[in-house]
């Protein structure tokens, strides 16, 4: 049997053999900067950078504006005379109505609001830098998806090639035996038809289905590029350039620079500017008031007498320095309560997610370090082998091994050969798991794909 064991779910898929010549071949970087262009996570995330910036300016005019303004409109009988003297009774009801207007306009500017509003902008600018690292986070994983689906891809590609290579030997090595059988030659053991038979019957199956995966790596790359009809170079899988530092290197890297970090300190900034908010809700704010009022009653007579106030017709204009306090101080007690938990609560996540990114890195190093080691040994087999398989179809051909030599001498160069191509993918895949990991650039961007002619 072949070593077939995790093909499944290595490979995302790969593209077909024969590709349309009109189609443009896109290199990995080109796809990157596709993906990063097109994907909607990462617009979404500019829109919410956007709206937090917005939220900001909010934040920092928004307390400066609070004016109201009222108007009204009513009726009420007319009214002549003087201070001393009116011709109308005193309830002249009898008297034609008319219209009185009025506009009152009212507020306050704030002079000193014990942290309110420092604290308020504060937390504005924690939600702008959340948005920010979270835009930062989309745009590494969307490049890690990418390399991961375009690494997967080569693998594909690579492994129809190879089966393709089986299945050719395989069916010269059928129809020489079966031109022997046919000619009743007595060196022929029937036993090896069956054998080359049922080795030539796996690869046709693996071969379709590496066609799957052929489709499946096509669509997961049109999806994370929003390009269609995507061919790659034809370019054998190579070993990223990757020069290992130390592990403590790497875990002080994903601690200073991982994005989700970033966020969670953003929030705790963001919960310690609302704790220091419901704390100075204990105390007053000092403002300076304004007010601004005007009525007309063109049916009732404008009495101008600073000891008799007119309703219908009367101006004014006056600005002081007020106190506004909110009383609720039980439930302002509460919120705060309700604030310091929820800063703890974070406080505590924070480090729980720096101890699972910090498992994160290890394995992930580990896992780089253990695809190293097998990529090497498994180059080493895969030449040896290779050897084995030529010199045995060499030597089948003309007459001097048996075909069970043949189908081990395949199996063996099969298996090395594909475990090799596996060990390439999961060495590039998890360095570019690593620099996922750590937030910060493992390569050169233009080091991740290996230049080779068409």
């Amino acid at each position: 049997m072949f070593v077939w064991l995790g093909l499944t779910n290595a490979v995302v898929g790969a593209q077909p053999a024969a590709d349309a010549p009109a189609t443009p071949v896109r290199t990995l970087a080109e796809l990157s900067r596709a993906a990063t262009q097109y994907n909607p996570g990462i617009r979404a995330a500019d829109l919410a950078i956007e709206a937090a910036d917005a939220r900001l300016d909010e934040i920092r005019l928004s307390p400066f504006f609070q004016f109201e303004v009222t108007g009204g409109i009513a009726v009420a009988p007319s009214a002549q005379g003087t201070p001393i003297y009116s011709q109308d009774g005193q309830l002249p009801l009898g008297n034609p109505w008319r219209p009185i207007l009025s506009v009152e306009v009212e507020g306050a500017i704030p002079v000193y609001t014990f942290g309110k509003i420092v604290n308020a902008r504060r937390a504005g600018r924690a939600g702008v830098a959340a948005a920010g690292h979270d835009r930062e986070r989309t745009v590494q994983q969307t490049l890690y998806d990418v390399r991961r689906a375009y690494f997967a891809l080569q693998l594909a590609l690579d492994v129809q090639q190879m089966l393709s290579e089986g299945i050719g030997r395989l069916e010269n090595a059928v129809e020489t035996l079966d031109e022997q059988v046919a000619n009743d030659d007595p060196d022929v053991n029937p036993m090896d038809v069956y054998r080359l038979a049922a080795a030539l019957a796996e690869v046709q199956a693996r071969e379709s289905e590496i066609e799957r995966l052929a489709v499946s790596s096509r669509a997961a790359l049109e999806t994370l590029t929003g390009v269609r009809g995507i061919r790659i170079p034809d370019c054998p899988i190579a070993r990223v350039d990757v020069d290992l530092a130390e592990l403590t290197e790497y875990v002080a890297q994903a601690h200073g620079h991982r994005p989700e970090l970033g966020m969670l300190d953003a929030a705790v900034d963001a919960r310690r500017a609302e704790l220091a908010i419901h704390r100075a809700r204990f105390f007053p704010d000092l403002a300076i008031g304004l007010r601004a009022s005007y009525s007309w009653g063109p049916g009732v007579t404008n009495i101008s007498n600073p000891f008799i106030t007119d309703r219908a017709n009367t101006q004014s204009l006056g600005a002081a320095l007020v106190m506004r306090w909110n009383l609720d101080f039980v439930g302002n007690y509460h919120r705060s309560r309700r604030a310091e938990a929820q800063l703890a609560q974070l406080q505590a996540q924070d480090q729980q997610a720096r101890d699972a990114i910090r498992l994160e890195v290890i394995a992930t190093y580990e896992q780089l370090r253990d695809a190293d080691r097998r990529e090497v040994a498994w180059a080493r087999g895969e030449r040896q082998t290779r050897s084995w398989f030529v010199a045995a179809g060499q030597a089948y051909q003309v007459g001097t091994s048996e075909p069970r030599e043949l189908v081990d001498a395949m199996k063996a160069y099969f298996t090395n050969r594909f475990n090799h191509l596996e060990a390439l993918r999961e060495f590039n895949t998890a360095a570019a798991s690593l620099e996922r990991t750590t937030g910060t650039p493992l390569v050169a961007p233009s080091a991740w794909e290996q230049s080779c002619s068409e």
